[in-house]
């Protein structure tokens, strides 16, 4: 990548949720109160993707779009539109099933994300009952034993939602998203539809690069020229460049949502373009696209390319004997010679995919290749040193697990009281130490019944911050949701990733 052409990108972000949790209200505060004068009246119906810009000067992308469509797998290039998620509860309903489909999206696709907590205005809003909510379906916000961001907000009235929008730009500055002006523009569609007036348009997301009048996109098989090209309002442009909303006319066929699309200074380098994607399908099909893995295993697809046969056999055996339980190295392409625009292309079919050349050069044909931020090439020329970077590219790529770390146990051995989700019991040290707003399990004949937090901790008639020592003797009021009995064991617990 060119440093002095490498800029910072501003973020492409996604709001999830239950339906009713005020989804659509958050983005027409944000939509009304942060796009640029004279812009939002002309702002089409069938626009799903818009712009703001704060008063700091910076600017984030919103994807108006159901939550799953802006983070579901790519096709022939994997990642998603989005680069952060905004999960939205309300304060009132908490966790519900559209919640839990949205989590489960974002865990997969492995996206930053902040918890929104909705509707605080309401007489009936319970944050901290949410934030509960959240333990049991395994979001753990700061706070509740988890590093995971949150914003109380009223979307209706506005309240906390710039506070909202500082910790997204915050995030975006963490994740150190930057893009590249100079290179054609790649991205995403993020919708399309057919105009009885003007033909075929698609409203897309630029991640990476800059677009203008004269060049050609290309989306799978579907083809235009870039002489229709329109911001989110629907207003013309000369240019735009990375984290744009952008709309373009004039498509031959209906390119696919979700699709990654290149430009190309001209025709004939976009009809080869498809020409090839048509090859590519096939050839995808026969490899990569055929490999099952199990969830919580990462496959890594290998292309190999070696100075002779001999080393090449060596050398894959050596990559092959690296899969364990977690990660699968598996060779899809191997043979002998300078890595070429084939080897390219076919990696560019899935983002794991890695090539890595022994003794060889890259052909200068490659370096015609759109530009395809995903593409890992690298070359060796000392065996050990192979070996190392397949080590750490290892621990990168496998899927790291959360683990619960027990900080202490108690026995219940008697319930005072429950009632409005707080409940008091006395019990005794099992093993470790019990702490004031320890997160914890209940646990009830071996099995996990409920989630809960400490909030108060007695000992003896002097409340405590924490309990130590196997037998002691103290009560505990636990925030839960759920009901507690006698012999059951309260296990207090901190979440890592290992």
């Amino acid at each position: 990548m060119s440093t002095q052409d490498t800029k910072k990108r501003s973020p492409v972000v996604a709001i999830m949720g239950h339906v009713d949790h005020g989804k659509s209200t958050l983005l027409d505060y944000i939509r009304s109160t942060n796009i640029v004068d004279g812009e939002a009246g002309g702002i089409t119906q069938h626009i799903s993707t818009y712009e703001v810009s704060l008063e700091d000067g910076n600017r984030i992308t919103f994807l108006d779009t159901p939550g799953h469509a802006a983070f579901d797998n790519m096709r022939h290039r994997g990642g998603t539109i989005a680069d952060i998620a905004i999960l939205i509860v309300s304060a009132e309903d908490g966790v519900k099933m559209q919640t839990k489909h949205a989590i489960e999206v974002i865990k997969k696709n492995n996206i930053p994300y902040l918890v929104a907590i909705n509707k605080i205005d309401k007489p009936n809003a319970n944050p901290e009952k949410v934030k509960t909510d959240l333990l049991e379906v395994g979001i753990y916000v700061e706070g509740y034993g988890g590093d995971v961001p949150f914003n109380l907000i009223s979307a209706k009235k506005g309240t906390g939602v710039d506070e909202l929008l500082e910790s997204l730009i915050l995030i975006a500055e963490m994740e150190e998203m930057t893009g590249e002006s100079q290179k054609l523009a790649t991205g995403y569609v993020v919708e399309s539809h057919r105009d009885p007036k003007e033909g075929i348009s698609a409203t897309m997301v630029i991640k990476n690069g800059s677009i203008k009048k004269g060049q050609f996109v290309v989306v799978d098989d579907s083809i235009t020229p870039t002489r229709m090209l329109r911001d989110f309002t629907g207003k013309d442009l000369k240019q735009a460049q990375f984290s744009s909303p952008i709309q373009l006319v004039g498509f031959n066929k209906i390119p696919s949502v979700g699709s990654r699309f290149a430009t190309f200074e001209t025709k004939k380098d976009a009809e080869q373009a498809i020409s090839e994607f048509k090859e590519i399908e096939q050839e995808l099909c026969d490899t990569i696209g055929i490999m099952q893995v199990p969830d919580g295993v990462a496959l890594i697809p290998v292309i190999l390319k070696t100075d002779v046969a001999g080393t090449g056999e060596a050398i894959a055996e050596q990559i092959e004997k690296m899969t364990t339980d977690d990660v699968i190295f598996k060779i899809i392409k191997q043979g002998t010679g300078s890595i070429n625009e084939s080897d390219v292309k076919l990696a560019l079919c899935d983002p794991n995919t890695i090539i890595v050349g022994f003794h060889v050069e890259e052909e200068s044909s490659i370096k015609n290749v759109n530009d395809y931020d995903t593409l890992d090439i690298q070359r060796f020329d000392i065996i050990y040193k192979l070996t190392e970077w397949l080590e750490e590219l290892y621990e990168e790529r496998r899927i790291k697990k959360e683990v619960d770390t027990v900080q202490g146990q108690l026995k219940v051995l008697k319930v005072f009281s429950s009632q409005q989700g707080q409940t008091l019991v006395g019990g005794s040290i099992v093993q470790g130490t019990i702490s004031k707003n320890d997160i914890c399990k209940i646990i009830r004949k071996d099995e996990v019944v409920a989630h809960g937090k400490i909030i108060a901790l007695q000992q003896g008639k002097q409340s405590t911050e924490r309990v130590t020592d196997i037998g002691t003797e103290c009560g505990i009021m636990i925030e839960t949701k759920s009901s507690i009995e006698e012999r059951d064991i309260i296990e207090t617990f901190i979440k890592e990733i290992k």
